[in-house]
């Protein structure tokens, strides 16, 4: 391992879906009381067994949570524990579904005392519109997309990226795609908006259920995956960008402060994803603790859990300081 200094913030996430994902982006007219037996065992007794866990590591405050409107009028008694953890409550659609906000923001406002300021769109499918419609109510980020795996970044609008039409002349569709200006430009003006939003990036291999749990109806679900691989894939990933995350931040697009590459430091966020219907069964619970342990002895170099929220302000604020 290199002799840099580290700064590691594992972002530590569950997605309380339940019953809910079985009534929007995993509804299907097959679904039957099996189904959504697994999202009840999600609210009764996964839930609880992951915040217990939490608790008994020292992390129940140190995370975020992000709660379907669903979730919290169905299981009001296993929400009122989560919250009183001292984790923070992000949202995550109402029934699962996909660009929904204005109840789920009174919801989790009325449980927290305090207006929801983060967002996870669910099974990850944002769109344009949502992104708007999110800076319209002030909330500060989103955690949806990957444009990079392991840095936060400020997330402009764009237009939405429109498949070719081959049957027309190709003159009409080859061009190239507009990224947005703030991973392209090094120039310190480059971050948007104090409305734009802050993306925390995840993305299918920094979370549990696809390849952990069996939903029948879902396609790309497995749920007969080693518990083992699913652990060794994310220690790889972890290491990996111990010993290489500071050279991202070293090339030329002027991201990177300059005090950070002075002092060597190496510097990135460890996102992870997990659910309570997946994470709560007994035999994965396990490996959930295991790596949580690995990655707390690991501490005191540099190592720290922060709920999104804390990642996002960070991120704002050193966005913002670059460009004045």
């Amino acid at each position: 391992m290199n002799q840099r200094k580290h700064r590691v913030r594992v972002a530590l996430s569950v997605d309380f879906d339940a019953v809910s994902a079985h009534l929007g982006t995993g509804k299907h007219p097959e679904n039957n009381m099996s189904d959504y037996s697994q999202g009840i065992f999600a609210g009764k007794v996964g839930a609880l067994r992951l915040l217990r866990l939490f608790k008994r590591l020292g992390l129940a405050d140190k995370m975020t949570w992000f709660i379907p409107g669903h979730s919290m009028e169905t299981f009001p008694a296993e929400v009122k524990q989560i919250v009183e953890s001292g984790c923070e409550i992000g949202l995550h659609g109402y029934s699962h579904e996909i660009g929904r906000t204005n109840r789920c923001i009174d919801l989790a406002t009325q449980l927290t005392g305090k207006k929801p300021i983060g967002y996870r769109a669910p099974l990850y499918q944002i769109r344009e519109t949502t992104i708007s419609l999110l800076e319209k109510h002030g909330f500060e980020y989103d955690s949806s997309l990957t444009h990079h795996d392991s840095q936060p970044y400020p997330l402009p609008l764009t237009s939405p990226i429109h498949p070719p039409d081959f049957s027309k002349p190709a003159s009409t569709w080859m061009h190239p795609t507009l990224l947005p200006q703030s991973l392209t430009s090094p120039a310190p003006s480059s971050f948007p908006t104090s409305s734009t939003l802050i993306e925390i990036p995840c993305n299918w291999y920094g979370e549990d259920e696809t390849p952990l749990s069996y939903l029948p109806h879902v396609h790309n679900s497995h749920g007969y995956v080693d518990v083992r691989v699913v652990e060794q894939m994310w220690k790889d990933r972890f290491e990996w960008l111990w010993e290489h995350a500071h050279e991202d931040l070293e090339q030329p697009t002027g991201n990177a402060p300059d005090q950070e590459k002075a002092e060597g430091l190496t510097e990135f966020i460890f996102p992870m994803v997990l659910h309570p219907d997946t994470s709560g069964m007994a035999h994965i619970i396990g490996m959930i603790e295991r790596i949580l342990v690995w990655l707390k002895g690991k501490e005191g170099a540099g190592v720290e859990f922060c709920r999104y929220e804390d990642i996002a302000r960070e991120a704002k604020e050193k966005a913002t300081r670059c460009r004045i």
